[in-house]
């Protein structure tokens, strides 16, 4: 029996992202097969956006975003 592979479009842009209690996200955020930011935001059926962030200390930080709470989002290419 074969192993099957899954294969993980990496599409990586820098990106901030306002929360509605007023908090800024800055990091990286994979945008998958999807050709804007918006069109994930969008048409994602996934409730949660995964955002790498990178902390003072140099430590890279992983959030997770609940898209109901986005006021707006931007990348920065």
């Amino acid at each position: 029996m074969a192993a099957q592979v899954i294969e993980y479009v990496k599409n990586y842009k820098n990106i901030t992202v306002k929360m509605s209690d007023g908090s800024m996200v800055k990091g990286k955020i994979n945008i998958l097969s999807f050709t804007r930011l918006s069109d994930l935001l969008k048409h994602s059926t996934d409730k949660f956006v995964t955002v790498l962030t990178e902390e003072a200390d140099g430590a890279q930080r992983v959030m997770i975003i609940n898209k109901d709470y986005v006021v707006w989002a931007q990348t920065e290419d």
